[in-house]
Parts: C-alpha cells; sequence; structure tokens
C-alpha cells in the first residue's frame, strides 16, 4: 500500500473510481491503492479533483504527468508564438511611423534606441519578476503592450502624433517585452520536466523566431501600406489574446509554491540587494560566468557580420539589393532548423559537448565565408551559423534553469542576456571598422577567429541531467524500492 504522506511532492496524485481504487502516476508508471477518500493533486492545475468513489474513473494515460503538463506548455508556446508576431509587427510599423512624423534622422534613431533601452533595467526587472509569480508577470506584460499600442492607434488615427508619446511607447513597449521574455523562461522549470527542458525551449525559441523572423515584419509592412493606424491595432489584439492564453496556467509551482513566497526585504533598498545578489551570484558561479563571456564574444562576432552584411552583400558578392534579404531568410531558415534539432543534438551529446558544437560550427561558417566569398556558400553558411546560435541558445536556456538556485532564475536570465545584448553595439562597430580598414572579408575572420579563442572556455561543461537532478532521481528511485 501506498502512503499518501510518504509521496514525493513531484508526483501527480489524482483520485479516480477505478473499482474503488487511488491511481498514482509518478512519471514513469501508474500505481493503485485502496484509498477510499478524496485527494487533491498538487501540481496546480485548477479543477483537478478527483473522487475515489466515482463510478467510474479516467483510463490511467490519461492522468500521466506528461499530459497532464502538456496544456499548459501549449498555451505557453502558442503565447510566445502569438506575441513575438505582435513584435515583429512592432518592430516594422514603428520606425515607419517615427520616419512619418519627423525627417530627423536623429529622432527616428532615439524611437528605436528606446526600444532596447529597457534592456539596461534587466537586472532589476529580473528582480521583480523573481518576487511575483511567473504568470503574473506574464500577463501584465501582454496587457501593458495591449493597452499601450491601442493608445497609439488612437492616436496615429487621429493623424497627429507628438514625437514624445511615440519614444514613450516605444520604451514602454520595450520595458514590457524584458518582463515578458524572463517570465517565460522562468516559468518553463515548473511546467516542464527536466528531461524534458531543451524540447520545451526549442519549442519556444522557434515560436519566437517564426514571429519575428517571419510572419510580424511582413505583416506590419503590409498593414502599414493598407493604413497607419492597421498595424497597431493588430499588435495590441495580438497582445490580448496572448494574455487570455496565459491566464489558463497554473499559478502555483507543482510542489504548491508561489513564486514570490519568498520574504523579501521591500523598498529600494531591498530590490538593489537582491538585484546585487543576482549580479554577484553570475559573477561567481563558474558555469555561469564562463557562458556569459563566450555569449559576449557571440554577440560581438555576430553584430560585427550583420551590421555590415547589406555592404558585403551587394558590394563583394555583386548581388542586387533584395539579396540582402535572401540572406536574411536563410538565416531565419537555419534557425528554424537549429530549432528543431536542438532537443536531439542535446539529448545525445549532452549540453556540454552541444555547446562546443554550437561555437564550433559559427566559427567555423564565419571562417569560410572570409576564404571563399561566393553567394551561394554564404546563404548556406548563414543559414549553418544561424543553426549553431539557436542549438547554444537551447542548451544554455536549459543550463540556467538547472543550475539557477529557487528563486534567483528571473535575475540570472536577466543579467546573462545583459552580457549577450550589451556588446551588440561594439561588435556593429568592430564590423565598421574591420570593413573599412581591412576590407569587407575581415569582419567574417575576426568574428571567427574569436569564437574560437573561446573553445577552452567550455571545457568541463556538465551535461544533462546536471548534478541536482541525478540526486533528486537517485533519491526517487530509493523512495521507490523502499516503497515496493
Amino acid at each position: 500500500m501506498l502512503n499518501e504522506r510518504a509521496m514525493p511532492r513531484n508526483w501527480v496524485s489524482a483520485a479516480a473510481g477505478d473499482g474503488g481504487h487511488l491511481l498514482l502516476a509518478d512519471g514513469e508508471r501508474t500505481y493503485k491503492s485502496p484509498h477510499h477518500r478524496w485527494i487533491r493533486q498538487r501540481t496546480g492545475y485548477r479543477g483537478m479533483v478527483w473522487s475515489a468513489l466515482r463510478p467510474r474513473g479516467l483510463h490511467p494515460r490519461r492522468l500521466h504527468p506528461r499530459r497532464l503538463r502538456a496544456a499548459p506548455l501549449s498555451r505557453l508556446v502558442a503565447a510566445n508564438a502569438i506575441s513575438s508576431v505582435g513584435d515583429g509587427v512592432r518592430f516594422a510599423a514603428l520606425p515607419m511611423l517615427a520616419a512619418a512624423v519627423t525627417r530627423d534622422v536623429f529622432w527616428v534613431s532615439v524611437v528605436a534606441a528606446a526600444g532596447r533601452a529597457a534592456w539596461l533595467l534587466a537586472p532589476v526587472i529580473g528582480t521583480l519578476v523573481d518576487r511575483m509569480p511567473a504568470r503574473r508577470s506574464l500577463i501584465a506584460g501582454d496587457l501593458v503592450r495591449c493597452a499601450v499600442l491601442a493608445l497609439l492607434c488612437a492616436y496615429t488615427a487621429t493623424g497627429r502624433v507628438p514625437l514624445l508619446p511615440l519614444v514613450l511607447t516605444a520604451f514602454l513597449t520595450g520595458l514590457a517585452e524584458v518582463f515578458f521574455d524572463s517570465a517565460a523562461q522562468s516559468i518553463v522549470p515548473s511546467l516542464a520536466a527536466d528531461r524534458e527542458l531543451e524540447r520545451t525551449n526549442a519549442r519556444i525559441i522557434a515560436a519566437q523566431i517564426t514571429g519575428t523572423g517571419f510572419l510580424g515584419p511582413p505583416t506590419g509592412a503590409a498593414l502599414w501600406a493598407v493604413g497607419q493606424p492597421l498595424p497597431f491595432a493588430v499588435d495590441a489584439v495580438s497582445f490580448l489574446g496572448s494574455a487570455l492564453l496565459l491566464m489558463g496556467l497554473p499559478s502555483r509551482r507543482p510542489d504548491g509554491r508561489q513564486a514570490g513566497d519568498g520574504r523579501a526585504e521591500r523598498g529600494v533598498r531591498g530590490l538593489s540587494r537582491d538585484t546585487w545578489a543576482g549580479l554577484r551570484l553570475l559573477g561567481g558561479h563558474r558555469i555561469l560566468r564562463r557562458l556569459m563571456v563566450v555569449v559576449a564574444v557571440l554577440g560581438v562576432g555576430q553584430q560585427a557580420v550583420y551590421a555590415v552584411l547589406v555592404v558585403y552583400v551587394e558590394r563583394r558578392l555583386g548581388l542586387p539589393a533584395h539579396g540582402y534579404s535572401l540572406m536574411l531568410v536563410a538565416a531565419a531558415l537555419g534557425s528554424l532548423a537549429g530549432a528543431r534539432a536542438a532537443p536531439w543534438t542535446a539529448r545525445r551529446l549532452g549540453s556540454g559537448r552541444s555547446l562546443v558544437v554550437s561555437v564550433t560550427v559559427s566559427a567555423l561558417s564565419y571562417l569560410v565565408v572570409a576564404a571563399v566569398p561566393w553567394w551561394p556558400l554564404v546563404a548556406l553558411m548563414l543559414a549553418v551559423n544561424s543553426a549553431g546560435v539557436v542549438l547554444w541558445n537551447v542548451c544554455t536556456v536549459s543550463l540556467r534553469q538547472r543550475l539557477a538556485p529557487p528563486g534567483m532564475l528571473g535575475r540570472v536570465t536577466s543579467g546573462y542576456r545583459i552580457a549577450a545584448w550589451g556588446t551588440m553595439p561594439l561588435g556593429a562597430a568592430l564590423g565598421g571598422v574591420l570593413a573599412k580598414d581591412a576590407g569587407p572579408d575581415a569582419p567574417w575572420a575576426a568574428a571567427g577567429l574569436l569564437l574560437l579563442g573561446c573553445l577552452p572556455l567550455l571545457r568541463r561543461m556538465p551535461s544533462t541531467p546536471s548534478e541536482p537532478t541525478r540526486k533528486r532521481a537517485a533519491a526517487a528511485k530509493t523512495d521507490d524500492r523502499r516503497e515496493s
């Protein structure tokens, strides 16, 4: 007989009337126990309470934890896809509106910069995400973007859009995007099993690439051609739809704890202390520190190439103006292929070897282009490079979710992304200087050599599952032997 009090907290338990027995699922097997009483399952999914006294019960397969987790994960992936389409529409339509409002190039660039300036506040935002349930951060991020863009749509319909509200709109939507992205990565470990992290993160990344790279920008440009308010109206509706999907997520973690249950010191002083604790963790953790250095170099190399790609395509490869768009499409297709192959690669090689493979592939793709500037090969190498970058992202996101202490994943995520995003302007400037002084092939060669120099930092990286996961798995097996 199974003792309810002795059940591990990560078990899914539900009572179903199957001949007067209670069905218990632990992720691998389904047991029966003659408990004739009500038991509320502990996964946090609302409404899942069953009675052992009902005449007809559920099939054991329907109580499998993987099936119980499928619906919330599908909601999360779908919400990310819809949100990403909205972001893509905004990325295309907001600069067009800025250019229509003012002909001053400086102010157009200010609007573009305001959308990214929110990432400077990412460590503080990560602290706020850690202090509240992730579902609340996700929904708030969507609703704020919906309200701001609906207001901008109303402004645009009147034909009078002041410049300052336009800058404020770009900043607020960027701020909400940081909240949403940090919370989206923080909630994944509470919805997916440890062995499913790579697959779940790959699905989310693929949804984001599809929205921001394929569907969003063309949709925004097409709607702008029909009517200026339309892109922002569709954008607002997309974020509202994402928020409605996210309302079906569980408000509690599988162990029944709230995301913000820990006692946090209130006020500016407490916020600064918690933010500094997250940054100190990133700097002091050997694996996270190395990953931050490599991703910073990866950002420098990638922006050094992409900042001058349009000039490289036209002058070095001799392609017409639309050749640049074809190169971007090739890179986006490579990203989707990488997202599809990343879970299989991480499962076969482990996280450590997958990281080495991703950096090596990216470095070699840059060096091949520097040596052989032939446009079909350049398109292929851009696709290969993008696949390697996505493999890196899937593995590092999953590693952070495993290594971050409970209640600090938001700060770890936001601090890590500061290293990725903060170095990109440096890379763009480096690419411009190298292309001007050393020739159009120099940025490609520099990016490849920089990445090869990072390979020693990836030695002895942990493979999946992580050490805490192995300990939990061993403890679960011990409990199984004792109960049997």
